[in-house]
């Protein structure tokens, strides 16, 4: 391992190699800005300041963001793993995710047995089964979201290609449209962007609802939702829970941002929508 950079803390996140979900990265983010994808088998390292830090991994659509507000210590190391149990009767989803701390010997071995990974210039691009659920043009079919919502998806639906709208489980939602926004450095591709802003928002699934000129959204099971509200239920009294982190996420808008960003000059990487 290197040494800790000076004046500062580092923070190991992982997930051990599984053969569920092993081509999708999963999101990570650090006080609410996007952090490094979190490939299968691999563990990012945090350089942090001294103090408190609000960190969250998300698994994307198959299960629920899990956070901490973590403490830093200059010159030290910790350790935090990325846990998804696969449903046994429903394996495109997770039955349960968990962010754990590690002692330092056991998450020291875990990393030691894993490659590292570095932040990518940019991501491949995505792939989205077109669905059934609802026309593109049918605000009211947006499930979960209110009014302000459907009224975000119409505007959305105005923007320029690429473009991807991004619902959760609590009824929030992020749209991104184009290619020229890099607030999150070397994403330029609009549906990267959208999950990996989601990944901020701790206890929710974030899932994609359109991409381009397609509906590519398919409810939550039932079980899914179920399993979490019991979840919840019993951690009320839990000091790793944070209600103030857990309450219902802003929406955003990518109008919001675009002002304060440069244009990125890459090749297409427009979403890939499957029949």
């Amino acid at each position: 391992m290197k040494p800790v950079e000076q004046g500062k803390g580092d923070v190991y996140l992982y997930r051990n190699k599984s053969d569920v979900a092993r081509a999708q990265p999963f999101y990570t983010s650090v006080d609410g800005h996007a952090g490094p994808a979190l490939m299968n088998g691999t563990y990012v390292v945090l350089h942090l300041e001294p103090g408190k830090h609000d960190i969250t991994v998300s698994p994307g659509p198959w299960g629920f963001n899990r956070g901490r507000t973590i403490q830093v210590r200059v010159g030290e190391r910790s350790y935090y793993q990325f846990d998804f149990t696969p449903d046994p009767e429903d394996k495109l989803h997770f039955e349960q995710t968990a962010l754990h701390h590690r002692p330092a010997e056991i998450g020291q071995a875990d990393v030691a047995a894993l490659p590292g990974v570095a932040q990518r210039l940019n991501d491949p691009r995505s792939s989205f089964r077109r669905s059934t659920y609802a026309p593109l043009n049918d605000a009211m079919s947006l499930p979960a979201v209110g009014e302000k919502g459907r009224a975000g998806y119409e505007t959305w639906l105005k923007q320029r290609l690429p473009r991807a709208f991004v619902i959760s489980s609590n009824g929030g939602w992020i749209s991104t449209w184009g290619q020229n926004v890099t607030d999150i450095p070397g994403i330029s591709d609009p549906a990267t962007r959208a999950m990996q802003r989601c990944a901020k928002w701790r206890n929710v699934v974030c899932q994609m609802y359109a991409v381009n000129t397609s509906i590519v959204w398919n409810p939550l099971p039932d079980k899914l939702m179920a399993a979490e509200r019991k979840r919840r239920q019993s951690s009320q009294k839990n000091d790793d829970m944070n209600a103030e982190k857990d309450a219902a996420p802003a929406d955003q808008e990518e109008s919001r941002v675009q002002s304060t960003t440069e244009t990125v000059r890459l090749p297409s990487i427009e979403p890939i929508i499957i029949e």
